[in-house]
């Protein structure tokens, strides 16, 4: 397998996993309902799509199960399935909190847990109801007939041009954000600063930007929202994409074109989120990187087991002293020992996806090998190799077979599913509405004072996070074409803890970092293990979950806010009555909020102030 293909798979799950940490994160990072029976909701989730799915019970197929929907138009459809399990996981979870949210912290947490398990064992001991403890199976996911698709008929076309619709439009959506520059919100008080702006727009980035978005950037409609615009880029280039692969059957060029695109933006984007990082971090990150390849070298290249394994572990061991020595005693890097660890795994997957994989044909001689497996997995879009698909003979590079396979469309649904479910989560914590769940968070007493029901929160914050983790089974369902009891162990709840505590418990953006370094970690772990014997790989493999709960403890001890923090609320610092404490103000006028002003700032002031996390009296009042 194309090394491509194994980070559209990592992609997947991390999408999956990503949507049912968000769930978990509605719970307790923004409420602070700690659950540790999530993972009965993605169950639910994911059993009711299959069985809306699945044609009618026949019983020659030793698969037994209660309803088969899949035979009726629509209802059997996978839209109606996904609905159907996600409003039912929200209903159920609407209806365990009535009994069980009065109870506090970790009772509420055990309590759920035990509801959770009570699934799985019904799952598992009735077999009328979904074929008990054998898998349920026998339908297909969405679409996958036609593929894999070349282009060079309608649906073809149009089943890539959708695809290129999603990789098109979420690029430009994060180049979009990035080229943001901070001149773009000058005053125009500052000539300086409107010269600094007129100089910017002639970046590369932002020439980039403008073509990528075929020049609307420059129409003030569309450019004042960077989602907009990179919704109708990317449906341009969809279209685009589609008209010429199906008339001029140019599917390698769209191909090329799409990927290093996406490469582009990027290296971009990685450029600016270390551009403040100096050259002496950078390169102890490219060290670390580095050392880290060299230290997994004896793997594949040493026969006995327990000498690989002596001299893995001294190495790993000696890098990781020598990265605490450096960043502990070097002023310059003890600062910035997280971005180092960055920059030395962005080094390292990069010496991973491009180098290694070119080792072997340049061992031997082959440079044609060489170039067509760069050139492979620089086209992440298609897939080479195989009988089916259109052949292209390149000088340099070889023949080579293209296509379009279902996991690349079945990635562009689950990522857009991902960053639209995103986006209405922040919205919904960016309203009043989160702005009370928060402050339940903090002192549920508080909130009772002003007039709000902790309870009607709680139970609607309930519904919200146990229907997300629905919508992720209904996903998982699809992507897995089979389902058994198993797989719904409550170890699923507490890698989505671990998820959110390593993300960041009440961020949303760290949902998606915490899915990526888990399912990471699993990758890495799995490619490990195939350099041991079978019986020694199974137990590597199971020895993973100790390792997650070593990591588990780490993060909560010495991360406590995760990666990238807990959402927070800053209180305003400046003051204007020689008050420097910010909180103290807050509470101020908060009190005050209530009585008349007659000067609009002192409005402003009322309205901006607020402790964090809790918001103004007027915002928790707002959310009716």
């Amino acid at each position: 397998m194309a090394v491509a293909d194994v980070v559209v798979s990592f992609m997947l799950l991390v999408s999956i996993y990503g949507i049912l940490a968000l769930g978990l994160n509605v719970k307790y990072g923004h409420t602070g309902l700690l659950d540790f029976g999530h993972v009965g909701f993605y169950l639910i989730g994911a059993y009711t799509a299959a069985l809306f799915v699945l044609g009618p019970d026949d019983p020659t197929d030793f698969t037994v199960y209660l309803i088969g929907l899949g035979d009726i138009p629509i209802l059997g459809s996978w839209v109606t399935a996904i609905l159907a399990g996600t409003i039912l996981a929200g209903i159920v979870g609407g209806l365990v909190t009535l009994p069980t949210i009065r109870l506090r912290e970790d009772y509420l947490a055990i309590t759920v847990l035990g509801i959770s398990v009570i699934f799985q064992r019904v799952i598992q001991s009735e077999t009328w109801l979904a074929n008990g403890p054998d898998a349920l199976r026998g339908y297909s996911p969405p679409l996958q007939g036609p593929f894999p698709v070349t282009g060079e008929t309608i649906i073809g076309a149009v089943l890539l041009g959708l695809i290129v619709f999603v990789a098109w439009g979420l690029t430009t959506g994060v180049l979009g954000m990035v080229s943001q520059a901070p001149s773009a919100t000058a005053t125009a008080a500052s000539p300086s600063s409107i010269q600094r702006g007129r100089d910017d727009s002639t970046r590369p980035r932002d020439r980039v930007y403008t073509l990528a978005t075929f020049g609307f950037t420059h129409v003030d409609a569309i450019a004042k929202q960077v989602s907009r615009t990179a919704a109708v880029a990317g449906g341009l280039a969809g279209i685009l994409a589609a008209a010429a692969v199906f008339m001029i059957g140019i599917t390698l060029t769209v191909g090329v074109i799409v990927s290093v695109y996406t490469w582009i933006v990027a290296a971009i984007a990685l450029r600016e989120h270390y551009a403040d990082l100096s050259w002496s971090a950078i390169t102890t990150g490219i060290g670390l990187g580095t050392g880290l390849l060299v230290a997994l070298i004896p793997l594949p290249v040493l026969e006995a087991v327990g000498i690989k394994i002596i001299i893995t572990v001294s190495a790993l061991a000696t890098l990781v002293g020598v990265y605490y020595y450096v960043t502990t005693q070097i002023d310059a890097l003890s600062n910035n020992r997280l971005a180092i660890v960055g920059v030395g795994s962005v080094w390292f997957i990069s010496l991973w996806y491009f180098v290694l994989p070119i080792l072997g044909p340049l061992g031997s001689g082959d440079i044609a090998g060489v170039a067509q497996t760069l050139f492979q997995n620089i086209v992440w879009l298609l897939r080479f190799g195989g009988d089916v698909g259109i052949g292209y003979a390149i000088a340099g590079i070889g023949e080579l077979t293209v296509k379009v396979d279902y996991p690349r469309f079945q990635l562009a649904g689950f990522v857009l599913f991902f960053v639209g479910l995103y986006a209405i989560v922040e919205r919904t914590v960016e309203s009043p509405f989160g702005r009370v769940l928060r402050a339940i968070r903090n002192d549920e007493t508080v909130v009772e004072s002003l007039g709000k029901n902790p309870f009607t929160y709680k139970l609607q914050s309930m519904v919200i996070g146990s229907a997300l983790g629905g919508f992720a089974g209904a996903l998982w369902a699809m992507y897995a074409q089979g389902l058994t009891f198993t797989t719904f162990a409550p170890r699923v709840t507490f890698i989505t803890l671990l998820i959110m505590f390593v993300g960041g418990a009440g961020n949303n953006k760290g949902m998606i970092i915490g899915a990526a370094l888990f399912w990471a970690f699993q990758q890495a772990t799995t490619q490990l293990a195939a350099f041991f014997p079978p019986a020694i790989r199974v137990n590597i493999q199971a020895f993973r979950l100790v390792v997650v709960g070593i990591l588990f403890l780490i993060v909560l001890y010495y991360l406590p806010e995760g990666l990238l923090g807990s959402r927070t609320s800053a209180a305003t610092t400046t003051t204007t009555d020689g008050d420097s404490s910010g909180p103290q103000r807050a509470q101020r006028t908060e009190m005050n909020s209530s009585g008349e002003h007659s000067d609009s700032t002192t409005n402003t002031s009322v309205d901006n102030d607020r402790i964090p996390d809790m918001g103004t009296q007027r915002e928790l009042e707002g959310e009716e």
